[in-house]
């Protein structure tokens, strides 16, 4: 008899606890959240795939933005000294899991005219398009810069952050305006290759790459297609360059500025997989590295963002 009403008291107990616990927050991109930390590798929050969309073949990578041992980092030529690298020897010098070509520069100066921030700090500034930033778990914002110098912006809550355009989806609706974002080159609004950066109401960041030319609002719905929420364009035509897991699936035909790394973050075990793979990746798709690559970057010269002047 005791031990009956011992048991039915510990039922009572766990009965009371179960119903006072509450359920975990839904997770919402775009607004801070505490989900459940995946104990899983930062290789596992990467994945690639080759999909249509759109009735568009596009090539995407899938980042899992949960995940804590994944990170995004904006990486330049001139961190390495230089003024222009092929995309092959960023991924050589860097080894990550996965980039894609980054934002848009003028090709006679090698001048980034975007904003670029990296782990917390402003490294490169400018006035056009507007921008994705993500906090130091991951968290994404999207902001409103086109017009207003990245200078005059607060960016201590951004470890990341990138500006370009034009902006293709805002709330899983397309929304292109790039005259009010500040693009005015004719190139961008004809048939291209293109190359983007998404987010997902899942909690997914998107890297995605069109091989062949298409139009701003062709993208724009390959990005619905995937399930995007909001989606920005990257530098694209002969710019376009996607890595994902020790495979080029987008190789651009010219030397570029800057590149968007998906890493493992600092602290977290780094996979003997990454290195491996970006070694493999080399063998493989080796480019020869140019007497330019290895020349000092030289000061840029004034550019004269009235005119927009954006090589695709």
């Amino acid at each position: 008899m005791k031990i009956s009403n011992l048991l039915l008291a510990s039922l009572g107990a766990l009965t009371l606890m179960a119903s006072t616990t509450q359920a975990a927050p839904s997770l919402l991109v775009g607004t801070p959240a505490t989900p459940q930390v995946r104990k899983a590798s930062a290789l596992n929050a990467v994945q690639y795939r080759k999909v249509k969309s759109a009735g568009v073949t596009c090539h995407v990578v899938e980042v899992d933005l949960f995940n804590p041992h994944v990170q995004l980092r904006a990486f330049r030529a001139s961190d390495l000294g230089t003024r222009y690298r092929t995309f092959g020897s960023f991924v050589r010098q860097t080894k990550p899991i996965a980039a894609i070509t980054g934002t848009f520069f003028d090709t006679a100066t090698g001048t980034i005219i975007c904003n670029l921030v990296r782990d917390g700090r402003l490294v490169e500034m400018g006035s056009v398009g507007h921008t994705l930033a993500l906090d130091e778990v991951n968290n994404p914002r999207w902001m409103s810069t086109a017009g207003h110098y990245g200078g005059g912006h607060n960016w201590k809550d951004s470890e990341f952050a990138v500006s370009s355009g034009p902006s293709l989806l805002r709330g899983g609706q397309v929304c292109l305006n790039p005259r009010a974002e500040g693009f005015r080159d004719p190139g961008l609004f004809r048939h291209a290759s293109r190359a983007g950066i998404a987010t997902t109401q899942r909690g997914k960041l998107l890297l995605v790459t069109v091989n062949q030319g298409i139009t701003l609002h062709r993208f724009a719905q390959v990005m619905q297609g995937l399930g995007a929420s909001d989606a920005l364009n990257l530098d694209g035509g002969s710019s376009t360059a996607l890595y994902a897991r020790g495979k080029y699936v987008s190789r651009p035909g010219r030397r570029l500025t800057n590149v968007l790394l998906v890493t493992v973050r600092p602290g977290a075990p780094i996979p003997r997989e990454v290195e491996l793979e970006a070694l493999q990746a080399d063998e493989n798709q080796a480019q020869d590295v140019s007497p330019e690559d290895l020349g000092p970057a030289p000061m840029p010269e004034k550019i004269d963002l009235s005119t927009q002047d954006i090589w695709l």
